[in-house]
């Protein structure tokens, strides 16, 4: 895994600033700063995301809390394999 990091951040270093670096054309390749979004852009996501990755860990909990425990050869038995 660290070597992994080593080469991608080795790679990254090298090409920074450019994020796709265009062969045809230098100024036409994609910076790290012509990549990034707006300020607003930005700010809405952060609301978005604020309101929304609660709901989404709060759902993943539940879930977690629902299908928790062992599953048994005598409960398969029992109440078979779908819930009809």
């Amino acid at each position: 895994g660290g070597a992994c990091t080593a080469m991608m951040l080795t790679v990254a270093i090298a090409l920074f600033p450019f994020v796709l670096p265009s062969s045809l054309d230098p100024a036409s390749s994609l910076t790290l700063w012509d990549s990034t979004s707006s300020e607003h852009t930005l700010l809405i996501m952060l609301g978005i995301v604020g309101v929304l990755m609660p709901v989404n860990i709060g759902y993943t909990l539940w879930v977690y809390r629902v299908v928790r425990g062992r599953v048994s050869a005598e409960q398969v038995r029992q109440h078979g394999h779908s819930l009809y």
